[in-house]
């Protein structure tokens, strides 16, 4: 799964990255959690524009908006088949900016929280959709989702599943403009190289936002 993940890039380097159009305002995040407001990147009519949206997808059938708090990931082997994704995958895919993200593995009988990335720390995206749900009081709001599939060979030492990385602008223009046989190939465990590392505990509590959340240490079981 994906639970967790960081976006400390300035917003500069994010808009050349991801050929926007414009900036935005973006403060860097070292441990973004499950419920806040990310930016994601969509396809508006051609071009790209950065929203705002709650992560853990909202259906726009849903009757509460706490269907999110169960539906942060997607999975890639099902996502074109459950009622809450399939449409949201075939009209409104959605890059999810992100230079590392986290989890838990189990040593010596307690949960060690590991930080991946690419080599740098290089920018990438997450595979997401989105959807839009309107609250009982008109309220809009705009939600989205991490597609996950099986570990890759790095991972799989720390966990069974992986967020879906893309990492390129031919599988960003892929993913959200192709067709859904040309997206559907891009749902695959992640065949760069990637990097993995102990992190305080410290990133454990979700308000934890600081450099400290991504500093190389020592796991120490308590």
């Amino acid at each position: 799964m994906c639970g967790r993940f960081t976006l400390s890039t300035e917003p500069d380097e994010l808009r050349i990255h991801f050929m926007l159009e414009e900036s935005f305002e973006h403060t860097p995040q070292y441990n973004i959690a499950p419920g806040a407001d990310i930016p994601v990147i969509i396809n508006n009519s051609g071009v790209r524009k950065v929203s705002l949206m709650h992560w853990g997808l909202v259906p726009r059938w849903s009757k509460d908006k706490k269907a999110g708090y169960k539906m942060i990931n997607a999975r890639a082997e099902t996502v074109e088949q459950k009622p809450a994704f399939r449409d949201a995958f075939m009209r409104r895919r959605c890059l999810v900016p992100a230079d590392g993200f986290f989890e838990w593995r189990r040593e010596g009988g307690k949960k060690a929280p590991m930080y991946i990335t690419l080599p740098g720390k290089s920018l990438f995206a997450f595979a997401g959709i989105w959807d839009c749900w309107k609250a009982p009081d008109g309220k809009i709001i705009n939600s989205c989702s991490i597609i996950t599939t099986a570990a890759n060979a790095l991972m799989r030492d720390i966990h069974d599943r992986m967020p879906v990385i893309l990492a390129g602008e031919s599988e960003y223009k892929a993913w959200l403009k192709a067709e859904r046989v040309r997206a559907r190939e891009l749902l695959r465990p992640y065949k760069g190289i990637l990097t993995a590392y102990n992190v305080s505990t410290i990133v454990n509590s979700p308000g934890m936002n600081s450099p400290l959340c991504i500093e190389r240490t020592e796991f120490q079981p308590r």
